[in-house]
């Protein structure tokens, strides 16, 4: 998963969007990446285009957290 690799742009691309909820959240960046990694595989579940998913994990996660205590 692209998440995980850091050396390919895309992966950088996730790590910067883990690293800002995790600022923005103040939540654990363990906890933070299980929910983008698990969001981001059920948004390439059948996405044809495939450049803006981070955009949209990071908007569902927003509204995830919004609704824990």
């Amino acid at each position: 998963m692209g998440a995980k690799d850091k050396s390919h742009p895309e992966g950088a691309r996730h790590d910067a969007a883990i690293s800002s909820l995790v600022r923005e959240t103040h939540r654990p960046e363990s906890e933070i990446r299980t929910l983008y990694e698990q969001e981001l595989v059920r948004l390439e579940d059948g996405a044809r285009v495939r450049d803006y998913l981070h955009v949209c994990a990071i908007r569902h996660i927003r509204e995830t957290l919004r609704h824990l205590p």
